[in-house]
């Protein structure tokens, strides 16, 4: 009997040890919180196989100004100055126009008399020819002088003109809203004619220049919108237009896409997904949703019950950030974004957003 008590003595002992053991440890995972989650929608929308094709960010409006007139730089617009339509980019020195200037003044004034003079002689002789007190080539003379001299006054007038036209674009003005990108020239150098003076470009109208392959022409029309991407920014933007010419050797062809001012950087690279293929409806959601296991990828998507239930899928056609999948998904309701790989049948979840607990079912 001593043996048997002390038996049973023992066993009780080791039940209430793991009876003890085993509640403390539920105590201890129920004391634990329940893993955080991020939700987003399952989204319907047309989905097309896409080609992705390298680009770059070019400004509508770049150009070198150069400047109309022969002169003395004497002042230049700074690298990095944003300038509006019409403000200088460029001085020249105008000492010698404006000496031109009086000179062209000064002969039109001559031509004026000597015409007012003509035209006095030309009246006389016109009298004295009706009475015959004048020879009629003496008359034809004098006409011919002053026309010569009508000529050389308006010859004169028009070279003041092309002075003062001169001096007006001595100061060389943006022809668009324009940042200056270099200086292809310093103050105190002399430019001629033509000479490239500054380097512009307009940063509000920018664009993607791509070369993409003549084979998405029966998938691409403009207007469409497309994504353009780099290193720091996803956009959809529309394709603003497309030439449909390539060469024998690239089968290549020219689109621009529209770009926001701002978002890229004008030279940089870009890549711009274009539709390859006919347009189907069909739903996508993250690609951070799929979780991806030996047996094939599933989600979970949260129900009218607040429960988050594991879907498997099927994937298809990538849509930049989204992926198109196939199965027993529900419009509507959430999938879980961030967190499910951590998830197990039957575990509480949170929301990202609120405080409300979750079940984790197993389908």
């Amino acid at each position: 009997m001593t043996k048997l008590k002390i038996a049973l003595y023992q066993a009780t002992g080791v039940l209430l040890f793991a009876l003890t053991t085993n509640f403390s440890v539920l105590a201890q995972v129920a004391a634990q919180p329940a893993p955080l989650v991020e939700l987003d929608e399952v989204t319907q929308e047309v989905i097309a196989q896409q080609v992705w094709v390298p680009g770059t960010v070019v400004s509508l409006n770049d150009a070198s100004i150069a400047s109309e007139v022969a002169g003395r730089v004497i002042w230049l617009a700074d690298v990095g100055t944003q300038v509006a339509q019409g403000d200088p980019l460029a001085r020249l020195d105008t000492t010698r126009l404006r000496l031109s200037l009086a000179q062209d003044k000064a002969n039109i004034a001559k031509w004026e008399a000597r015409v007012a003079r003509l035209e006095s002689r030309v009246g006389r002789f016109t009298a004295m020819a009706e009475t015959n007190n004048v020879s009629a080539e003496q008359l034809d003379e004098t006409q011919a002088e002053l026309e010569v001299a009508r000529q050389e006054l308006s010859q004169a007038i028009g070279s003041q003109a092309l002075t003062e036209y001169q001096i007006a674009h001595s100061v060389v003005r943006a022809p668009f809203n324009a940042l200056v990108v270099s200086r292809l020239r310093s103050p105190g150098e002399y430019t001629g004619v033509g000479e490239e003076l500054v380097h512009i470009v307009d940063p509000t109208r920018v664009e993607a220049a791509i070369r993409a392959p003549l084979t998405v022409i029966p998938y691409l029309e403009r207007g469409m919108s497309v994504t353009v991407t780099d290193q720091l920014h996803t956009r959809r933007q529309p394709v603003r237009t497309l030439v449909p010419v390539g060469n024998a050797n690239s089968r290549m062809m020219e689109i621009r896409v529209s770009l926001a001012a701002g978002d890229f950087a004008i030279g940089s690279a870009v890549r711009v997904a274009l539709p390859h293929s006919d347009a189907h409806e069909g739903l996508t959601v993250p690609r951070d949703a799929l979780v991806l296991r030996k047996t094939g990828a599933f989600i979970y998507q949260i129900n009218e019950q607040d429960e988050a239930r594991q879907v498997p899928v099927i994937t298809g056609v990538g849509v930049g950030e989204r992926i198109e999948v196939t199965g027993d998904l529900r419009t509507g309701q959430p999938v879980i974004v961030r967190g499910a790989e951590r998830l197990r049948p039957g575990q509480k979840v949170r929301y990202a957003t609120q405080d409300t607990s979750l079940t984790a079912q197993h389908l």
